[in-house]
């Protein structure tokens, strides 16, 4: 016989997740309004230079793994750098470590695309994606994609 969770169980799991920002959330589910909540947290900042720590989870060599350290000025990526390392991305990865908007452009073409499963937490306080996964497929191996952020976002002094 299986025991069903008590409700007070369920409650505190369900306090949690609110309170982390985080979920399982199925494409249709809230998942843009979520997305476009936090977007306008993100956007409230007004970061013009911010630089921040990402590490991609993907079934990927290791230059396109990272975790890596991308500098942001005036809404366009100015450095990226290997944090292990401090090496700096190949011409040829760059591309795989965007800034913040960029994160937040991934979700949304998944969200276009009917990802099968699309799991985020936001920062509460940034509205920063700062760990995702995406299933893009259910049948289909190797085509999923996360991003973790290593490194909180940082404001750059400005010149």
């Amino acid at each position: 016989m299986k025991r069903l969770p008590s409700c007070a169980a369920l409650a505190v799991v369900g306090a949690w997740i609110l309170q982390t920002g985080c979920g399982v959330i199925a494409p249709g589910g809230g998942v843009l309004e979520e997305l476009e909540r936090n977007e306008e947290i993100w956007a409230s900042l007004e970061p013009s230079m911010y630089a921040y720590g990402v590490e991609r989870l993907c079934f990927c060599g290791v230059e396109a793994r990272g975790p890596v350290r991308v500098a942001v000025s005036g809404g366009q990526v100015v450095d990226r750098t290997y944090i292990e390392s401090n090496a700096p991305v190949p011409s040829s990865f760059e591309d795989l470590f965007p800034s913040v908007e960029g994160l937040f452009d991934i979700l949304r073409d998944a969200i276009a695309r009917d990802a099968h499963v699309i799991e985020v937490t936001y920062d509460v306080e940034t509205g920063v994606p700062i760990d995702f996964w995406i299933d893009y497929a259910e049948n289909i191996a190797d085509e999923e994609l996360g991003f973790r952020v290593t490194e909180s976002v940082a404001s750059l002094p400005q010149h």
